[in-house]
């Protein structure tokens, strides 16, 4: 499956992801990795790769570009997912954003944000193929694969360590996606809760976006909130 022919050629052969001519190094997780957080770990499913991650397939500065890609099936009633993870603060205080777009796939994003008192906000994000998701300040995230083949993710973001421990002391996101809808993890309390579309949240931060590696490749400052949100053109 050919994904880009340029800025560079970018190719996908089962799970080898090969630019111009080259194979990419990744890094997998297992299901078994994610069984503390899944809302049925006893029905996980046979053992295998979960999903694989391609990064930084092109730098600029303290950013990159990474792909993953999510195999589809149910663990229980619940799509494949992400382990999901928070982001680190920034130097001006609030913690780095994320862009991700849908390469192949049909995806489920599940935002969480915490608050002093202990309780989280949470929307959720349904996007189809090509469409560009924000993941903004302060909000957690876990991707779902909820159509019937691997779903590639493509993304942009500055180097930090992802912290994973909030998603494992409570056994995954505030909300589960599954195949009868999304299901509340009673590990949370929710203070609110909504649905967006990915043109609502990225519009909710003054945001417009083309495709991502034609604009990170060509544009990449315009990026520079990803390493310093302050710059967002909205902040919310």
């Amino acid at each position: 499956m050919i994904l880009y022919e340029k800025p560079f050629r970018l190719e996908l052969l089962g799970r080898t992801l090969v630019k111009d001519g080259e194979e990419w190094p990744f890094v997998t997780r297992e299901v078994s990795d994610l069984k503390e957080v899944m809302m049925e770990p006893h029905n996980a499913g046979p053992e295998g790769i979960a999903y694989y991650m391609f990064r930084g397939l092109h730098q600029w500065e303290n950013l990159r570009y990474d792909i993953s890609v999510i195999e589809s099936r149910f663990y229980g009633d619940e799509y494949s997912k992400t382990l999901g993870h928070y982001h680190i603060p920034s130097k001006a205080g609030p913690a780095y954003p994320e862009v991700y777009q849908v390469l192949k796939g049909k995806a489920s994003f599940v935002l969480q944000r915490k608050h002093r008192d202990e309780t989280v906000d949470c929307m959720m994000v349904e996007a189809d193929e090509k469409d560009v998701v924000l993941i903004p300040p302060n909000y957690g995230h876990v991707s779902y694969n909820k159509g019937d083949g691997p779903l590639i993710l493509a993304n942009v973001v500055a180097n930090f360590d992802p912290q994973y421990e909030e998603y494992m002391q409570n056994h995954g996101p505030a909300f589960f996606c599954t195949r009868f809808g999304y299901k509340q993890n009673t590990y949370y309390i929710i203070k609110k809760y909504e649905k967006l579309t990915p043109r609502q949240i990225n519009k909710r931060y003054g945001l417009m976006f083309g495709d991502l590696l034609e604009m990170f490749y060509n544009r990449p400052e315009k990026f520079e909130f990803l390493e310093h949100p302050e710059k967002l053109p909205v902040f919310p």
